[in-house]
């Protein structure tokens, strides 16, 4: 009896050690990208029938305003002019690529058939960013760099810095 209990034993032994090498290894969890909360600039389902212009951005006036809180909350102050009063502001805010670079467009719709006074008109957006896990972000505007900022370990901003 004892014959065919140790053969029996030791096959059951190897089939699960056999198996349990089947089992995929652990992938570490991406970091989720963070959520865009809305700002009211984004684009609108009529910009299609207007035309699409510049903003003219005062970059020194703009910056990168962080919340202490847990997670960071993170926001821009953009200032700026738009041609005139007709043209309406749109911004698209992409979430951070590999290199942790916020990339923001910003420009404007009018539309042409209507005449409007030729003067230029100040804008002041507050755009949110979202929540930031650890890291250093950097944020352009137009490919024309904003500002950066820090998220240290689990704890409120650690840096902030903008030009």
């Amino acid at each position: 009896m004892k014959a065919k209990i140790l053969p029996l034993t030791v096959s059951l032994l190897i089939i699960s050690i056999a198996g349990c090498s089947l089992i995929p290894g652990t992938q570490p969890t991406p970091t989720p990208l963070p959520s865009i909360p809305p700002s009211g600039y984004e684009p609108q389902p009529d910009d299609a029938d207007l035309k699409r212009d510049q903003v003219f951005m005062d970059v020194g006036n703009s910056r990168v305003v962080i919340r202490e809180s847990l997670p960071a909350q993170v926001s821009l102050i953009l200032n700026g002019s738009l041609s005139d009063p007709c043209h309406q502001l749109r911004i698209v805010v992409t979430p951070p690529d590999a290199n942790n670079v916020i990339n923001l467009d910003a420009y404007s719709v009018v539309n042409p058939a209507v005449a409007c006074i030729t003067v230029l008109k100040p804008f002041a957006a507050t755009i949110p960013l979202g929540s930031y896990s650890d890291g250093d972000y950097t944020v352009m505007v137009n490919g024309e760099r904003l500002g950066l900022f820090g998220v240290g370990s689990g704890i409120a901003p650690a840096v902030q810095v903008t030009p």
